[in-house]
């Protein structure tokens, strides 16, 4: 009997010890970003830390903080580069102020339909772009997209460039943005998007721009009334981790997250590429006003050229050439 006691006691210790040391082993990843819980970049954030889980055998865990739960875009980047917060995602003109060759990707009326803008992200301009953030205490592992932007109003549709003139106009806090909506005739006003839905109920800001799966998941349609799909700008989604913590993982799960990134990507372009139609149905119904015949030649003629030369002034030609160049 004593045996037998003594080998239960053996064997549980030992199932004990083993799970503790898995346990250990386990590293934890906080992933943080500013989408709502119902956006693709949420959805595509899920998938991640599924793939994650799989690919590193349990060895590493990416918990998911949508929402800005741990702070806005720009408070949550410097936690990144600090080390107190792992993993982000925002839009690329976050990143201009440390490698303002990001600048090219958010020139409006720049790409001329997805696939362009896919091969400039996923190519050699990309690639290019991504190892300027490694000096930056950052690791980028891939380009998820925030998408195409379009412009929702209070009230008044878009249809020509004097519907935007004196709108209170909300915008990403980078300078081709600004320039861009300045030059429309707006008052462009930068703020976090976990402000906006307030801003926009109160009239603190008239209008307001982000693809439509953003609008849609952040109810905009609530306060808003008019939608055009202008997609005059798109915006990539680079996805970083703090470089001194991806260093320290073995190679087998620096690929596990490299992978996990890439295939995540293509999931939320193809969830957003489906789900489009019905989002923009829904918010018909929901009693929006959807503008879809969009004229965009009077807009770039009035920001196009200037936003360019203004890039170029500053960071010189090559990118803009080679983007321009892409087929």
């Amino acid at each position: 009997m004593k045996t037998r006691s003594f080998l239960k006691l053996a064997f549980s210790a030992a199932v004990l010890a083993s799970a503790l040391s898995a346990n250990a082993q386990t590293t934890k990843i906080r992933f943080a970003h500013a989408g709502p819980e119902t956006a693709s970049q949420h959805l595509a954030a899920l998938e991640f830390a599924k793939l994650v889980k799989d690919r590193s055998k349990g060895q590493l865990e990416v918990q998911v903080y949508p929402g800005s739960q741990l702070g806005n875009d720009s408070t949550v980047l410097g936690a990144v580069r600090g080390g107190t917060i792992d993993m982000m995602m925002a839009g690329s003109g976050n990143f201009s102020g440390m490698a303002s060759h990001f600048e090219v990707l958010d020139i409006p009326f720049l790409f001329r339909n997805p696939a362009h803008a896919y091969a400039t992200v996923d190519g050699a301009v990309g690639q290019g772009l991504m190892k300027e953030l490694e000096g930056n205490g950052l690791k980028q592992l891939a380009f998820w997209e925030v998408g195409f932007r379009s412009i929702t109003t209070k009230n008044r549709p878009v249809r020509t460039p004097a519907d935007v003139k004196g709108l209170k106009i909300r915008t990403m806090g980078n300078p081709v943005h600004i320039q861009a909506w300045k030059l429309l005739g707006t008052n462009p006003i930068p703020m976090p998007l976990g402000e906006l839905y307030q801003a926009l109920e109160s009239g603190a800001v008239d209008a307001q721009e982000h693809p439509v799966d953003i609008t849609y998941a952040a109810k905009f349609y609530e306060v808003q009334k008019h939608l055009t799909l202008t997609k005059h700008a798109f915006t990539a989604m680079p996805v970083v981790i703090n470089k001194a913590k991806f260093d320290g993982f073995t190679p087998d799960q620096k690929k596990a997250l490299l992978s996990a990134a890439s295939d995540s990507k293509l999931f939320q372009r193809n969830l957003n590429q489906k789900n489009e139609a019905g989002i923009i149905a829904d918010m018909r119904k929901q009693g929006m006003t959807v503008i879809d015949t969009f004229d965009p030649a009077p807009f770039k003629a009035l920001v196009g050229e200037e936003v360019r030369k203004s890039y170029v002034a500053k960071n010189g030609p090559e990118l803009l050439v080679a983007v321009d160049a892409i087929k």
